[in-house]
């Protein structure tokens, strides 16, 4: 089995400080076999924010896969580093994560797509290189492998480029997405291989808040089975919000009545929003 804490827009210099904390806490707590932030990290890619980004992620002691959003590269008012080196600061500042975007062990493949690399940074596109990333990555996976991408922009904001369901379609049982501040999960389906799970992560810690709190998504897999814990932030800590179950059978992903039972026992009832 593994535990992955699935987190976005984290927007290090428009945060709120306790929400930091409490969300440090929860992780340390919840101990997840592996924490994968799909963009975003800072408000306006400072030196200062990517700073207190790496601040945080060390203080996790968890691995950590990363790929930038929109707000991680070069602002707009510095438009020669936005057009020649939009990244540098995000690579200069997590070295080691920029580089590596990939998981693999017994049990789940992880992939980072980086959505933003065309001139429509906002919206977000998949291009043909990032379906032959997918392709060489899961060219030597076993069938009980959970394969999971990871990307910044969600369906909802693409404007062009590959549709989402052709990752579905070269084997992705599992895509994680952010950008739009919502909690949202739902089944895509796929011709091929009748569908794939989607997590759309609200905003982790920053007071950009639009129609969810703060919060971040707990996925449990214990292959054929995914729960997914969306964990919510009410004050005065972050609880289990609500939960949604999986399970993958010769027709594909449908959902499960009965998701699989927590990893550890919470403290905290699960409520709706």
């Amino acid at each position: 089995m593994r535990l992955i804490a699935h987190l976005s827009d984290l927007h290090f210099g428009r945060t709120d400080p306790v929400v930091v904390e409490a969300l440090t806490r929860d992780l340390v707590q919840q101990k997840p076999d592996l924490v994968i932030i799909s963009g975003d990290l800072t408000q306006r890619a400072k030196s200062h924010q990517f700073a207190e980004a790496r601040h945080f992620l060390d203080r996790l002691e968890i691995p950590v896969l990363v790929v930038p959003g929109n707000h991680d590269l070069a602002p707009f008012y510095r438009p020669l580093k936005r057009l020649l080196a939009p990244r540098a600061k995000f690579q200069k500042y997590l070295p080691n994560l920029a580089q590596a975007t990939c998981w693999n062990d017994e049990e789940i493949i992880a992939i980072g797509l980086d959505s933003t690399r065309h001139l429509r940074w906002q919206s977000g596109k998949l291009r043909s290189h990032h379906l032959d990333r997918v392709e060489e990555s899961l060219s030597n996976s076993a069938d009980h492998h959970c394969k999971i991408a990871f990307l910044h922009h969600p369906p909802s904001t693409a404007r062009s480029g590959h549709p989402f369901q052709t990752l579905t379609q070269r084997g992705v049982d599992l895509i994680l997405t952010g950008h739009v501040h919502k909690a949202h999960v739902e089944l895509i389906h796929s011709a091929q291989h009748g569908a794939g799970v989607l997590v759309q992560a609200s905003t982790a810690c920053s007071t950009r808040l639009r129609e969810d709190a703060n919060g971040y998504a707990l996925i449990q897999v214990a292959w054929p089975e995914i729960r997914i814990d969306v964990r919510g932030w009410n004050g005065l800590t972050f609880h289990a919000v609500r939960s949604h179950g999986f399970i993958k059978d010769s027709r594909g992903w449908r959902e499960q009545d009965c998701p699989l039972p927590h990893a550890a026992p919470r403290n905290s009832p699960i409520e709706e929003y």
